[in-house]
Parts: C-alpha cells; structure tokens; sequence
C-alpha cells in the first residue's frame, strides 16, 4: 500500500514558492493562504486537482509524492485507538486467525465446518 509523502511534498512547494509570499502563490494556485500555509507545514494534504497543478508547474510527476507504506494499516490504526478497542481487535484478530487455521483443515478434509 502506497502513503503520500507529505515530507518531501512540503519541502518541494515551499521551494517552489521560494521568496514570493504565501499570499501571492496561494492566488496562483487558487487557493487560499491560510491552506498553502498548512500544506506546506504538512498539517493538510493537498487535493488530487492541486497536486497535478502543482506537478504541472514543477514538471514532477504525482508518483513521486506516494511511497511504499512501511506500517501496516491496522497497527497504523491501533496507535489512534482508545487501549479497551485496541483489545477488543486484537481478540478478533485472533478468532479471525483460529477461523482461517480451521478452514485450512476444512479444506484438508479433516474438519466439516457449517
């Protein structure tokens, strides 16, 4: 699964800003200054439609803003959970890996499952 890359997208737009103002290169952009002061703080994604304006003016291409995940989705998603959900996935987590060992001996014929 690949994530965008908000480090590196943060660093080429305010390079590509270089010295003019926020104000002035938000109006380019068209949008407005207070969200190309997030994006470029990396505290908001950009749209799919000011990325490609974006790589339209540096002469990227969008993939080079997407990068392998390096942290699966639901270990991602257990750092933002509350600790009584965390347990309550992990215990289904199990059943669901007992469910597929069984089904696994299904297959074999050594189980009949309903």
């Amino acid at each position: 699964m690949k994530e965008f890359n908000a480090e590196k997208f943060c660093k080429d737009l305010v390079s590509l800003r270089g010295k003019e103002t926020q104000d002035n290169f938000a109006k380019k952009l068209e949008i407005k200054r207070p969200t190309l002061s997030l994006l470029e703080n990396g505290k908001q994604i950009p749209t799919i439609d000011l990325l490609s304006k974006i790589c339209s003016m540096t002469g990227a291409s969008a993939d080079e803003y997407f990068i392998e995940s390096t942290t699966d989705a639901l270990v991602y998603l257990m750092g933002s959970l509350e600790e009584s959900d965390k347990v309550k996935i992990e215990e289904m987590a199990e059943r669901i890996r007992i469910k597929e060992k069984y089904e696994l001996l299904a297959k074999r014929g050594r189980y009949v499952i309903d």
